[in-house]
């Protein structure tokens, strides 16, 4: 059980919830190393006598069930050749749509979910988007990135991506995060202040990137530190993005998939007019209405 992971961050988040999302994205370095801990969860998600509840868990018939894929409210899918494809989705939504004759939660799990075919993807959303009582989600990938936004934006995000330290300029972080605060204050009405804020201080196309870089590893913390709040890092960039502000997590998502967007397109086209580029990226990042 989860026991056997006290030294990840994620067990202090799991074993103090009292309710569970409805669908889970997991963000890990590899999806077969990370699977002990995320079934360790889908457990305590189903069984009504997990170890929190229960000493004598691990003499639970459930849990062993579940260690050998036996068990009918637990579903399991993965790529069929190069993607996932829709009919597989349907499978689970049909397995699924009968109520359990355990009476315990139901859970599926996609690993790989970035290989989603476009079918798959979209049957998945409306799953997601109307879930059923008792019925919870969890998609693994190695790149969030890769999902598709509108699901990506359903779930609740659990990175167990490894620690890694991050070395930046403190005075740069400061000034992109003053960056997004600007945005996110005065939305449309922040345009005439982009000169003052970002264009003088990057006016290259590779100066764009790297700090469209750097916005991206920020707004990725920030969504990490609020699922994780017991984080033990302590590295001083870790420090400034805890206090720095405190966006909602759509809000953080919608900056991030802007970001990332702006930053491919820059990429890919880096004879773009600098000045338009940035008008249109503050135009995106402030079209948003909190829900």
């Amino acid at each position: 059980m989860l026991d056997d992971f006290k030294d990840n961050n994620f067990y202090n988040y799991a074993t103090n919830l009292k309710k569970y999302y409805h669908a889970y994205l997991f963000e890990v370095d590899n999806i077969e190393e990370s699977f002990k801990i995320i079934l360790a969860f889908t457990k305590m998600i189903i069984c009504k006598n997990h170890y929190t509840n229960n000493l004598n868990c691990k003499d639970c018939n459930i849990c062993h069930l579940i260690d050998k894929n036996y068990y009918e409210d637990l579903k399991i899918i993965e790529p069929e050749g190069a993607f996932i494809k829709k009919e597989q989705v349907q499978d689970i939504k049909k397995n699924l749509s009968l109520k359990s004759s355990s009476n315990s939660n139901q859970v599926y799990i996609i690993k790989e979910a970035d290989k989603l075919n476009s079918y798959a993807a979209n049957s998945l959303l409306k799953f997601i988007e109307e879930p059923e009582d008792g019925v919870y989600a969890i998609l693994i990938t190695t790149n969030k990135k890769q999902i598709l936004p509108t699901i990506y934006s359903r779930t609740c995000l659990i990175s167990l991506k490894s620690n890694k330290d991050i070395n930046y300029n403190e005075d740069e972080v400061k000034y992109l995060i003053n960056f997004l605060n600007l945005i996110h204050d005065k939305k449309e009405a922040s345009l005439p202040y982009l000169n003052m804020y970002f264009k003088e201080k990057y006016n290259t196309s590779q100066e764009i990137i790297r700090a469209l870089n750097i916005l991206e590893v920020i707004l990725d913390t920030k969504l990490e530190e609020k699922i994780l709040k017991n984080s033990n890092r302590t590295s001083s960039f870790y420090d400034i993005i805890k206090s720095s502000f405190n966006f909602k997590d759509n809000e953080l998502i919608h900056y991030l998939k802007v970001i990332v967007e702006f930053k491919n397109k820059l990429i890919l086209v880096p004879n773009l007019n600098i000045n338009l580029f940035l008008d249109n990226l503050a135009i995106e990042m402030a079209n948003f209405e909190v829900i």
